[in-house]
């Protein structure tokens, strides 16, 4: 009994089809494209999960009224005038190039992926990530409506007119300059950049941070709503009509003097400067930070209140 029941046992395994690995990614194949054309039939409506198939290309005239996951895919390319209204996801992908007319709705990852240049035109309305990849320019008529980030890239100048509608994070890159007519509604993070000047009609909305940058200089009446950090950079003197809606970090720079009519939103850090006085009319809506300076020495808090009696916060000496 226990011998014809090992026969049967055997018979059967010998008639069971085993498919190589070449014929499993073959069936997977097909089994996802029938599924891209079942969302076309269906309307293009929701999203399209394509992570982790061996999915390489994509029809023409596919439009995703939800999310597009192509990451961990062996893609290379994409379809012209692809529209995708939610998300489109390529990270991890090898694919080097984006096609014109391209417009996606959310964010679009680009995170590891050999990507060097993005199409004249471009439209993101969510998030565009670039950082840590080798790109090394930017288009002409490129919209952001989310933030940009392009840290860490070998990017070395912005195109004219680009608009952020968030913000624009360009640390460690090699920007040494800044485009007229840049418009950031976020934050404008150029920390450790070789940015030596600002363009005239720069509008940052949020906060502005150039701390260890070679800048030596602002444009006059520069208003930026948050934050302005000038930490440990070589700049001596800022502008007439200078506004800050945040804090103002001039620690451990070379700086002398501040502008007559000065606005402070938040604190202001004046800690290891060289600075001897303060101007008639500072206004400082948080604290006020002058330790180790020449004022802070001389002078107790009671007799700089005197001299600035606009600032609304403590005195730090």
């Amino acid at each position: 009994m226990i011998k014809l029941l090992d026969l049967l046992i055997e018979q059967e395994s010998i008639l069971i089809s085993r498919r190589s690995p070449e014929e499993r990614q073959k069936n997977y194949l097909i089994a996802t494209q029938k599924k891209i054309q079942q969302y076309i039939k269906d309307g293009g409506k929701g999203d399209l999960y394509l992570k982790g198939t061996p999915i390489t290309s994509l029809p023409q005239g596919l439009n995703v009224e939800g999310n597009l996951n192509l990451q961990s895919t062996p893609i290379t390319s994409l379809p012209q005038d692809l529209k995708v209204g939610g998300y489109l996801d390529l990270e991890n992908t090898p694919i080097t190039s984006l096609p014109q007319g391209l417009t996606v709705g959310g964010n679009l990852y680009l995170f590891n992926t050999p990507i060097t240049s993005l199409p004249q035109g471009l439209k993101v309305r969510g998030n565009l990530n670039l950082s840590d990849i080798p790109i090394t320019s930017l288009p002409q008529g490129l919209t952001v409506g989310g933030n940009l980030n392009l840290e860490n890239t070998p990017i070395t100048s912005l195109p004219q007119g680009l608009t952020v509608g968030g913000g624009l994070d360009l640390y460690n890159t090699k920007i040494t300059s800044l485009p007229q007519g840049l418009t950031v509604g976020g934050n404008l993070g150029l920390t450790s950049t070789l940015i030596t000047s600002l363009p005239q009609d720069l509008k940052v909305g949020g906060d502005l941070y150039l701390g260890n940058t070679p800048i030596t200089s602002l444009p006059q009446g520069l208003k930026v709503r948050g934050n302005l950090n000038l930490y440990t950079t070589p700049i001596t003197s800022l502008p007439q009509g200078l506004t800050v809606g945040g804090y103002l970090d001039l620690e451990n720079t070379p700086i002398t003097s501040l502008p007559q009519g000065l606005t402070v939103g938040g604190d202001l850090n004046l800690q290891g400067t060289p600075i001897t006085s303060l101007p008639q009319g500072l206004t400082v809506g948080g604290e006020l930070y002058l330790q180790n300076t020449s004022l802070s020495k001389n002078n107790t808090i009671e007799q700089i209140k005197t001299m600035v009696p606009g600032v609304k916060g403590n005195i730090f000496i």
